[in-house]
């Protein structure tokens, strides 16, 4: 009786790990097409979805006062990258590249000692 248990079980897994390996064959070609579609789109935006921290929102319009604060961020700052946008009527400065969300909040806290008022914003960041 335990031989023909033994035999059953053998059978049974055999059948299933051959499922398995014929399944895993076709996921690895849908996961490569996947893959490539995303490089793709990524290629296309000029990088990932992600975020930056929002260190300035000029109210006054001036584009001079904007860079004499990103020089100030800058130098306080320098392993950061910052960013001078334009959104109409108004120049925004960006610092950092971050992919997660965790990371960003966590330069934020840092930078939130030194400046108030920032925030973190979706942006498309470069993805190295």
């Amino acid at each position: 009786m335990k031989t023909i248990v033994i035999i059953t079980i053998y059978f049974f897994s055999n059948a299933i790990l051959a499922q398995n390996t014929k399944q895993l064959g076709k996921d690895n070609v849908r996961i490569d097409s996947l893959a490539s579609i995303q490089i793709q789109i990524n290629s296309e935006k000029k990088g990932v979805d992600g975020y930056r921290v929002q260190i300035h929102h000029n109210n006054s319009q001036s584009r001079e006062e904007s860079q004499l604060f990103r020089a100030q961020f800058s130098s306080d700052f320098p392993d950061l990258k910052t960013y001078l946008e334009f959104k109409s009527p108004y120049f925004k400065i960006q610092a950092g590249d971050f992919v997660d969300k965790l990371n960003a909040y966590r330069v934020q806290q840092e930078i939130s000692k030194k400046y108030e008022g920032t925030y973190i914003v979706p942006a498309i960041v470069p993805f190295r």
